[in-house]
């Protein structure tokens, strides 16, 4: 082969890498566009949806088998310390309540200064974790209950693909982060929120009996009705984390907001004492979660 042919080839050989790494960016990007519009809206709930009396929307039927004694299912027969007394008997509505709800954490910086603010103000709020390991992370998991937070699960891994392959993968990560808070702190969680929300595009094969056998086992599921829009891969200015969450708000029912605590979450850390201080000025009480607190879910049935 002559050298002409060979710098042919070459040059071809490149060109064909350089338009495959292009190819491989751009579905990245859109891969982690659709993940994060996932997240931020992540199903189509309704202000309507989320102020329904209803507890738990789900349509009976999708679910009546899943309950049924008579056909058991395999992962109905594992982990036998996943289970829960609860009588879903909900505490009556309240008004102009929000529930701060910090997703992804515990973080070893954010996570303290969220903490010194709540503090601060007096504040209670609700964190969904994710297993971190290290004596830092298990500080933060105490300090969260001694302070008088609630301290519910996001999973172990946050690894989507990997816990939403079945109910069998998902109640095996949550099993693992379960058992390591109640060995941390000496609380079981009974209540936890699903990674990108209930109803995402990864579980949409499995959403309705992974959504009733979380039931059965009696944990309760806490979607939220105000986004901060903190999870946006773009970073937010504390400005306008502040207004989403204001301008968000509902004067009737509970106001579950969705922020998090993750480290690269700075703005979130800077927005909260303002997101305080202005509902609180516009007559908003706060509370943390408790499985006896109606959920905000969202609409299974459309």
């Amino acid at each position: 082969m002559t050298v002409k042919r060979w710098k042919q080839c070459i040059t071809i050989f490149v060109l064909s890498l350089i338009l495959i790494l292009i190819a491989l960016v751009v579905f990245l990007a859109v891969r982690c566009g659709n993940l994060q519009k996932e997240h931020e809206t992540a199903v189509n709930v309704s202000a309507d949806n989320a102020q329904e009396d209803s507890a738990i929307s789900i349509d009976a039927s999708k679910l009546s088998r899943f309950f049924d004694s008579a056909q058991q299912f395999e992962y109905q027969k594992k982990y036998k310390n996943l289970y829960i007394e609860n009588d879903f008997a909900y505490k009556p509505r309240e008004e102009k309540i929000c529930y701060l709800t910090f997703d992804d954490g515990p973080s070893t910086e954010n996570t303290k200064r969220i903490l010194d603010i709540l503090q601060e103000h007096n504040v209670k709020a609700t964190f969904f974790v994710i297993n971190k390991e290290g004596d830092e992370a298990e500080s933060l998991y105490k300090r969260i209950v001694k302070d008088g937070h609630t301290l519910g699960i996001h999973s172990a891994s946050h690894d989507y693909a990997k816990i939403y392959k079945s109910v069998d993968a998902y109640l095996k990560d949550f099993n693992i982060i379960s058992n390591r808070i109640e060995e941390v702190t000496g609380v079981k969680p009974d209540i936890f929120r699903f990674p990108g929300g209930s109803v995402n595009s990864y579980n949409a094969d499995i959403y309705v009996p992974l959504a009733a056998e979380m039931l059965r086992r009696g944990y309760t599921y806490y979607d939220w009705n105000v986004s901060s829009g903190d999870a946006s891969l773009t970073i937010l200015s504390k400005e306008t984390i502040c207004k989403n969450v204001v301008n968000g708000m509902y004067d009737k029912g509970e106001n579950i907001v969705l922020l998090h605590d993750s480290n690269e979450k700075d703005s979130t850390v800077e927005a909260l004492s303002g997101i305080i201080e202005t509902l609180s000025a516009q007559g908003y009480t706060f509370a943390k979660l408790d499985n006896k607190v109606r959920p905000i879910i969202f609409n299974y049935l459309s």
